[in-house]
């Protein structure tokens, strides 16, 4: 029901209706309509982002077996899929996703902290490559989290324009270039 084109007339009598539950059942785990529609948009971004979670660990094992070249190839894996995961029919989508966990401030606190452990697993991961080498050393980590992340999810701003609008390969060769440059790629 929450990724139906029309939620105005979404209540806990529909929702009960729908899942052949009686209304009382409904409003016993969900304190309002806002906290279920968040509560179920934060089960549909953690199946959006299942296969991301499936490549970062084939990123951290690469990268604690110290193969750069499965470590890069899984890092790149990973880029491509956040940048077209935003690029899939409604590019809204992530948006309104979004919007709505922040319609409950308990599934955003949760969800929230939930980032802060993906932001500081990639954090992790982009300093061990940079203990080996392999990611330039000069740039910080968490920024690079950062800028990543803020790109993939606010493409949707510059999704419509013919100056800026970019293929998950295009940015992520882009992305690689910035943390492997040319003038390093050979010397790795």
């Amino acid at each position: 029901m929450v990724r139906e084109p029309s939620r105005e007339n979404l209540h806990f009598e529909g929702v009960a209706l729908r899942a052949n539950v009686s209304v009382d059942t409904v409003e016993y785990f969900f304190d309002s309509i806002n906290q279920l529609v968040a509560e179920a948009q934060l089960a549909n971004y953690t199946d959006l982002v299942s296969t991301h979670h499936f490549v970062m660990t084939k990123v951290e094992s690469a990268l604690a077996k110290e193969d750069r070249d499965a470590f890069l190839f899984a890092v790149e894996q990973n880029l491509d899929l956040a940048w077209a995961a935003g690029q899939i029919g409604n590019r809204w989508g992530i948006i309104e996703l979004l919007h709505d966990i922040w319609g409950d401030p308990f599934v955003q606190s949760h969800f929230c902290e939930l980032l802060d452990v993906q932001f500081q697993a990639w954090i992790n991961i982009i300093e061990g490559a940079q203990r080996l080498g392999w990611i330039d050393v000069e740039l910080n980590a968490a920024s690079v989290v950062s800028i990543f992340w803020s790109s993939s999810v606010g493409q949707f701003i510059t999704s419509g324009s013919s100056l800026l609008n970019f293929s998950p390969q295009e940015n992520r060769d882009f992305i690689m270039r910035l943390l492997v440059p040319p003038s390093r790629q050979s010397a790795l």
